[in-house]
């Protein structure tokens, strides 16, 4: 499964359709510093053609920051960037994610120091996406992996 980029970027005009079983990058946690509410700053996601960078900021049970996501289309990768907004309660997060054509609320759960946010489908089905600790420079090397290579080299996941 993979993460559909151009569907978030027509989010005012359709359903949202990023699909995502990603694997979650797997970084050393001790890199990546996790922000008050237990919501690591960086937080790195990826599939068989798609690598997702989100990085936040948390002030109380707010949280700004900012989604970067790379997906590979038609042989060329295409870059998209939203800011966000969101809350942390606890384990439960919500954010909402403002690309340049709509918005696109995303709701999700905090276990430890992963991210696994609850994506729509174009099929009305609900997927996970797992986002694990990581760096700019893991997104970095990833994305270079996809415009050289195609696709990224995921980690197999112990959640599945």
């Amino acid at each position: 499964m993979n993460i559909r980029h151009t569907a978030l970027v027509a989010a005012s005009s359709c359903v949202l359709t990023l699909a995502g079983c990603g694997s979650g990058h797997r970084a050393d946690p001790a890199v990546a510093p996790v922000s008050i509410g237990g919501l690591p700053h960086t937080l790195v996601g990826e599939d068989y053609n798609s690598v997702t960078l989100i990085e936040t900021d948390v002030q109380g049970t707010n949280i700004t920051g900012t989604f970067d996501t790379t997906e590979v289309k038609y042989n060329s990768p295409d870059h998209q960037r939203a800011t966000l907004t969101g809350t942390v309660k606890g384990s439960q997060v919500t954010l909402t994610a403002s690309f340049a054509l709509g918005s696109t609320v995303f709701n999700g759960t905090l276990n430890g120091s992963t991210l696994t946010l609850q994506v729509p489908q174009a099929n009305g089905q609900i997927e996970d996406y797992v986002l694990k600790p990581g760096t700019v420079d893991d997104y970095n090397q990833l994305v270079n992996q996809m415009e050289t290579g195609g696709t990224p080299t995921p980690q197999p996941s112990k959640f599945y």
